[in-house]
């Protein structure tokens, strides 16, 4: 894990000032923070994004106000919309959660387009990859993968795309928080995120500190080595299974030649590209045992 430091040092050098950035800033205490240290770093060319979810009444217009009034004081653009993410919920028989991260994605790429800015800085920081690498790891067929510092976004029914980039990732959340305490920075409480009702706050307030006490240590150090090392495992898998999922079918004989571990990326690359969803590590292994040769 890198210090906020080390951070806010290599900021400038991996995104250069000189360009425009979208932040997305729900007004709780990792987003504000992300908006006043580019502010604080010299980047002026940055349009504050805000997706009212409707799903908290007054508290979530309360949420878009100050979101607003801050891009005003730091002299930051300022893009809000507003979703009702319940009513997507329920007409697409999703949960709140898929349905919130969908509207936003929308909302960013819509966002993206109007103002011609493809890139989006997010406030993913190290305790917040953590939690992604358990969710995975416990669902199947992601192992120890986390969140990417760079992600490309698309839809299948938007045109365009956007780089989502999280310069935080690897920044504690508790020292993000102190920082922000010691300049008197304001921010939003969300009471949802105390909720046990959602698998996230679960992982963050009963897994993490259960594992905490059974080991005597904070897990969350070794279990962000554990997602470096298999991210960079994962890359030289990804280029190994690249040409065999480029093409518009499956050659089942030039894959057979493969190791099993490169036929199985292949697979979950070649599905990935063509929009398939709700696939686990049970439907690429199947998918597998139909590609080997008949003995």
């Amino acid at each position: 894990m890198e210090s906020l430091r080390e951070a806010l040092t290599a900021l400038p050098v991996r995104y250069p000032k000189t360009r425009r950035y979208l932040v997305g800033v729900s007004g709780g205490l990792d987003s504000a923070a992300l908006l006043r240290l580019l502010a604080e770093s010299g980047y002026r060319r940055v349009v504050v994004c805000h997706l009212d979810h409707r799903l908290r009444g007054r508290q979530s217009t309360e949420d878009a106000s100050f979101v607003k009034k801050l891009a005003s004081e730091l002299a930051c653009d300022f893009a809000g919309g507003r979703e009702d993410v319940a009513a997507a919920a329920a007409k697409e028989k999703l949960s709140l959660e898929a349905a919130g991260r969908a509207a936003r994605h929308r909302f960013f790429l819509e966002t993206a387009r109007a103002w011609r800015c493809p890139r989006l800085m997010l406030a993913h920081h190290a305790d917040d990859q953590v939690e992604t690498v358990l969710m995975n790891l416990c669902r199947g067929g992601a192992g120890l993968r986390g969140m990417e510092q760079e992600t490309r976004l698309t839809l299948p029914e938007m045109s365009g795309s956007l780089m989502m980039l999280r310069p935080l990732l690897g920044v504690r959340r508790a020292e993000l928080a102190e920082y922000s305490a010691a300049r008197g920075w304001k921010h939003r409480e969300d009471p949802s995120n105390a909720s046990s009702e959602h698998t996230r706050n679960r992982v963050r307030h009963e897994l993490l500190p259960l594992l905490a006490d059974i080991f005597r240590r904070d897990p969350a150090p070794a279990i962000h080595r554990a997602t470096e090392s298999f991210a960079e495992a994962s890359a030289f898998l990804r280029a190994a299974a690249l040409p065999f999922a480029e093409g518009e079918i499956l050659d089942a004989r030039a894959l057979a030649a493969q190791p099993e571990a490169v036929r199985l990326q292949a697979i979950a690359m070649w599905l990935a590209a063509r929009g398939v969803k709700g696939i686990d590590h049970s439907h690429i292994t199947a998918a597998e045992r139909m590609l080997r040769p008949a003995e």
